[in-house]
């Protein structure tokens, strides 16, 4: 019978600490020693210092941005992913169809009707950036600053927002680039 009230006793003390504590932190509250309703309010993003200039080394997790302008559609940077993050759709359109030049003169010959990059799958390893021809994919930030500005903040409520689509192609485009132009009817009376 002792040990069931020295339990009780114990339960007593223990749970009475505990509430001295959080009645002590509740009444002598610090400034700033408060909780951050989070997202709609963050914390600064503190600087990093690891010994690399930020200018010629991108130091920031940052995510991934690709100008789709520019893309040829190589799908280079879809096969050097490690995680399979990358997803990229192409067509093949006719040769008189003009896509237009990217920004080293390189004229386009697919169009590109998928591209997808899944965040929540990408390792931020920064290894797709290296081998496209024409520079359109690149981490955010660092040395890249002046093509897209650093968003370090993507966190969002619902996984799938993290799939970012950068192709703007529509089932109209493709309809209307990859359908040959009709055939005038004074050549098919002539046949």
């Amino acid at each position: 019978m002792k040990k069931y009230f020295q339990n009780i006793w114990q339960a007593v003390k223990t749970l009475l600490i505990g509430l001295g504590i959080t009645l002590k932190h509740m009444f002598k509250i610090r400034k700033g020693n408060v909780t951050l309703q989070y997202p709609e309010e963050k914390w600064p993003r503190p600087d990093r210092n690891i010994g690399f200039d930020p200018k010629i080394y991108n130091v920031i997790r940052s995510k991934l941005h690709v100008d789709i302008d520019d893309c040829i559609g190589c799908r280079k940077c879809e096969r050097a992913c490690p995680v399979d993050c990358i997803k990229i759709d192409t067509i093949k359109v006719p040769k008189e169809t003009d896509l237009g030049l990217t920004s080293y003169g390189t004229t386009k010959r697919l169009l590109v009707s998928r591209f997808d990059i899944d965040m929540t799958e990408c390792m931020f390893c920064n290894l797709c950036v290296y081998p496209c021809p024409e520079d359109c994919i690149f981490m955010t930030g660092g040395p890249n600053s002046e093509k897209q500005p650093l968003d370090y903040e993507y966190s969002q409520y619902d996984r799938s927002k993290l799939i970012f689509t950068f192709s703007n192609v529509t089932k109209k485009d493709i309809k209307r680039i990859t359908t040959p132009p009709p055939v005038p009817q004074e050549i098919l009376k002539n046949d």
